[in-house]
């Protein structure tokens, strides 16, 4: 993540507000835009599930990374992993890794084609049916998500600081131990009781 947030981003929170865990990336975003957004040097998008209508935006914008958040599927994880790496890595990995995977790989190869490197922090779902309640487990890692975002974010006029000193280790709350199995080469799992220990990796 420090990598990544070490250059200008573009931070978009996918999902569907109508499909229980399915909103987990539109939640981040939402978060999260008051803070990052402010300071100019990053941009937050809840692009909720049509995140093709931003794409030739965010590839004609000056962002160097795409960091998309959005709920996954299949696999085998438990509720409330969490999974970053390369999109194209993840498209290559068994199982599932995204719920909008259609939209998301096209989208992907355009922003590739404009030079931008496309990362995938994918949250695992426990339900995606209609409605409108998270579960208690992917809101557990959201929270772990904004935690090391806000955490990772080079310190600038919204007062973050560049590295984690004076931060508890123990702020991220606890959430599935389990990770998500992947043979993606670039990809790294991350879960909210590790979050303190990987934030340098990222």
């Amino acid at each position: 993540m420090r990598q990544i947030l070490a250059q200008p981003t573009c931070i978009v929170g996918v999902g569907n507000p109508l499909r229980n865990d399915d909103a987990v990336g539109a939640l981040i975003a939402e978060r999260l835009a008051p803070v990052m957004s402010a300071a100019g040097r990053h941009t937050v998008i809840n692009a909720e599930d049509v995140i093709e209508n931003y794409c030739f935006s965010i590839a004609d914008s000056a962002v160097r990374n795409v960091l998309v958040i959005d709920a996954i599927v299949g696999g085998g994880a438990e509720p409330g992993s969490v999974v970053l790496g390369r999109l194209e890595d993840l498209e290559a990995a068994d199982g599932g890794y995204s719920t909008h995977k259609l939209a998301l790989a096209a989208t992907g190869g355009v922003l590739r084609h404009h030079g931008k490197d496309v990362w995938l922090l994918g949250i695992a779902a426990a339900n995606t049916d209609y409605g409108t309640a998270v579960s208690q487990d992917v809101m557990a890692a959201a929270e772990a998500v904004i935690d090391l975002i806000r955490r990772t974010y080079p310190r600038d006029t919204a007062g973050y600081p560049r590295d984690t000193a004076g931060y508890p280790r123990d702020t991220a709350p606890a959430v599935s131990r389990q990770c998500l199995a992947l043979r993606a080469p670039r990809s790294a799992v991350i879960t909210a009781d590790r979050v303190g220990a990987h934030s340098k990796e990222f």
